[in-house]
């Protein structure tokens, strides 16, 4: 009897071959998938946080929470907590759910506080019914939503802390993802200007709306009401591209 015929090993070589081909030409387009996925689910996040953001308010006589108060902190994670339900779900862009101590690193990083909470969203500090006399002066805060260009008034967005204060003096990170190094207002831009979405960060506005925000376009955002969206980190301001550092001049001007 004639025993069939079977694969050479030069045919199987080729298969091999052939089927790696594959996998090199599909393995980039599968990974810009998955990590579009992750951005429209850090999106619809960020659009959820906008229900519970709305929801506080309107229960609160159209006002936001307290800040900084006797110098600490009446932090976000926990005043809104009875509107959601798992920290470290809705709490986390989900590019970036795992702290220093659980590997996560840089843009990627999730931040941690004391009580165990966790998330990598930071909220604008200039968004709370402040008390008079708050740091920075009380007269830079957004105690309501109801406001004139909401639109362009950041709430909450990717964030390496959990809250932070910018200004239009506010200095880029010099080196990607560099923390910054001291409260002043000088530094507070550092926390939301980080690299985890392609030159960008998502962030959720006043009026509730939600958009990818680019990396130098956070400077022409109305953080706080007395913010320059014409200072010196913008085209209208005459920032010229070798001011910024080296990491950021290739990305979009603003």
């Amino acid at each position: 009897m004639r025993r069939p015929k079977g694969f050479t090993l030069i045919e199987l070589l080729v298969v091999i071959g052939v089927i790696a081909l594959l996998l090199a030409l599909l393995m980039p387009a599968l990974q810009r998938a998955k990590k579009q996925t992750r951005t429209v689910t850090c999106q619809a996040n960020l659009k959820h946080w906008g229900v519970i953001l709305d929801a506080y308010t309107a229960d609160n006589n159209g006002r936001f929470f307290r800040g900084m108060v006797d110098g600490w902190w009446n932090d976000w994670i926990e005043i809104l907590e009875p509107f959601y339900d798992k920290i470290g779900g809705l709490t986390c862009c989900p590019l970036a759910t795992k702290t220093a101590a659980k590997g996560g690193a840089g843009a990627f990083m999730a931040w941690n506080d004391k009580e165990g909470d966790y998330g990598s969203y930071g909220l604008s500090a200039w968004v709370c019914n402040a008390d008079p006399g708050a740091v920075f002066g009380d007269s830079r805060y957004w105690r309501t939503p109801d406001v004139t260009g909401a639109q362009n008034v950041p709430v909450f967005l990717d964030c390496r802390m959990m809250a932070g204060w910018p200004d239009h003096t506010s200095v880029p990170p010099a080196q990607e993802a560099e923390p910054p190094q001291t409260i002043s207002l000088a530094e507070q831009m550092k926390n939301f200007c980080i690299n985890r979405h392609n030159a960008a960060v998502n962030g959720l506005f006043m009026d509730w709306s939600v958009r990818r925000v680019e990396l130098k376009e956070l400077w022409t955002l109305k953080w706080h009401r007395e913010f320059d969206t014409a200072g010196p980190w913008t085209k209208a301001g005459g920032i010229q591209p070798e001011t910024w550092p080296e990491w950021m001049r290739g990305f979009k001007d603003y």
